[in-house]
């Protein structure tokens, strides 16, 4: 329900506007006020979401209430009602972004597609609003009243549900440069309410609401269709972290981590993987992939991307521990077929040192010594490769900064960067975000947004030129993105500048 304040000195217009409404079921409650100086009183004391104001009225016209309006609040949806022979005169409220004009006597059709409109605009910012609030409680701690009134405000009561995350990762930007496809793809295959976001250019996150215990099979049966419905929109490769069920405010903000540090291991797998935080789910399909992640690691070990294959060994013991369906004999076994390997890369030759280790590795009595074990044959590779220069990697950094100052207009990706610096993506991952403080993905929004700014201030170019040409195919995403970042769409900064 929203909030619609009614201002016309005239007792008979007002009661018109409110028959009509109440004539065709709109979602309004009604405020009113006979001109400008009483609707902005009324403003400054009631929560109003749209306006819809006569311009010839006593002490305070109409237009003077939209300026005012408009420059205290800048959300506000404003509709002008006027007769006539005041139309021509009502063209200089456009300045004030005023959403739509009826004209008096009100044509009924008009009337209602006038309203329809405005409340679609309504619904889209209280959407966008609670998304922003929710992405806020998911990245910050919160005071325990200030929490149970943030979710109160999105709609989730603990006492009545739980909720479950699904976090997706693409392998490149897909929101940006086409229609979302997957709203509708996921309507399919979760049969529970849900919301659905966007988190940046490749990843969106889903919050599933339940009223009930999740049995194992439903949430596996949900994952696999996710999988499906996923392929079926895009053409791409991703990966999907399903969250253990949330039951208190508090579980929010570590869970999300937790889920954020799963795709910390996104680059070790070539096809589209479902994860889960609870390591009692999808067992089976983790298992399967102990293969392919030993595949993984050698190719790391050939190429000499020694935090890749470190990152690649943990995320292998990780795997291990929580599927408990490997006999201890064949993961010695896989470790020490692992060991050879690094023995070899690091040009060891002592056949008798080799099977000391070899001895080692089998006598291990827990999977955390056997663990040890792999680590301390790591440590032949200290200082094997050139990633250990300092000098070497302020040389790569200054590189890939310099190739995301010139290509920042195209979609460029994380893969595309690794390529021209010929490094992996694991390690430009890791070591961008150590040596500039923040994700590639974040730092390049940055250099997207603080050029769309200045596009804004300094040139006359329409949005849609400007989300171009700072890599935004997708309009609608930019500013979706600039007022994420600079806290007001971009068509509102831009006035704010004249």
């Amino acid at each position: 329900m929203f909030q619609i304040l009614i201002v016309d000195d005239e007792y008979i217009e007002r009661e018109g506007i409110k028959r009509l409404i109440h004539k065709y079921k709109l979602p309004l409650s009604v405020l009113e006020a006979e001109n400008g100086e009483e609707a902005l009183e009324m403003l400054a004391s009631h929560p109003v979401d749209i306006v819809l104001t006569d311009i010839k009225m006593p002490f305070m016209d109409g237009l003077t209430l939209c300026e005012r309006a408009r420059a205290q609040f800048p959300e506000l949806k404003l509709i002008i009602f006027s007769a006539y022979g005041e139309f021509e005169y009502a063209q200089r409220a456009i300045h004030y972004q005023i959403s739509s004009y009826l004209l008096k006597p009100i044509d009924v059709s008009d009337f209602q597609r006038a309203f329809h409109e405005v409340i679609a605009l309504c619904h889209k910012d209280q959407e966008q609003e609670k998304e922003e609030l929710f992405l806020e409680l998911l990245h910050t701690a919160q005071a325990s009243s200030t929490l149970s009134r943030k979710l109160d405000l999105i709609g989730i009561n603990f006492s009545q549900m739980s909720v479950q995350l699904i976090l997706i990762d693409y392998g490149s930007s897909v929101f940006d440069v086409e229609h979302d496809l997957l709203p509708e793809k996921l309507q399919s295959a979760i049969s529970v309410p849900f919301d659905y976001m966007n988190l940046n250019g490749s990843q969106s996150l889903v919050c599933m609401r339940w009223d009930h215990t999740v049995r194992k099979e439903e949430l596996e049966s949900i994952g696999g269709m996710l999988k499906a419905s996923i392929a079926d929109a895009y053409n791409e490769t991703f990966m999907l972290v399903i969250s253990r069920l949330v039951n208190t405010g508090d579980e929010l903000v570590p869970e999300f981590k937790l889920m954020e540090n799963v795709l910390d291991y996104k680059f070790f797998f070539h096809e589209s993987t479902v994860f889960y935080t609870d390591e009692s789910q999808g067992q089976e399909e983790i298992a399967s992939t102990i293969p392919k992640l030993m595949e993984t690691l050698y190719w790391h070990l050939q190429v000499k991307d020694e935090f890749g294959l470190r990152q690649g060994v943990e995320l292998f013991f990780k795997t291990i521990d929580g599927s408990g369906q490997h006999s201890a004999i064949y993961v010695k076994y896989m470790c020490t077929e692992l060991a050879k390997k690094i023995w070899e890369t690091a040009g060891k030759t002592d056949v008798h040192a080799f099977k000391s280790i070899v001895e080692t590795i089998f006598g291990c009595k827990s999977l955390a010594e056997l663990k040890g074990q792999i680590q301390t044959v790591l440590g032949l590779l200290d200082g094997d490769t050139d990633v250990h220069n300092p000098e070497f990697n302020k040389k790569v950094i200054k590189d890939i900064r310099k190739l995301i100052e010139d290509n920042y207009t195209s979609d460029i990706s994380l893969q595309w960067i690794a390529e021209k610096v010929f490094l992996t993506q694991t390690y430009v991952s890791y070591l961008f975000k150590r040596e500039v403080g923040q994700t590639f993905v974040k730092y390049i929004t940055t250099i997207r947004m603080h050029k769309a700014a200045a596009l804004l201030r300094e040139t006359h170019l329409t949005i849609a030129d400007i989300s171009q040409q700072v890599g935004y195919m997708n309009t609608s995403y930019f500013c979706k993105t600039f007022k994420q970042y600079h806290g007001q769409s971009p068509a509102k900064f831009r006035e704010g500048t004249n």
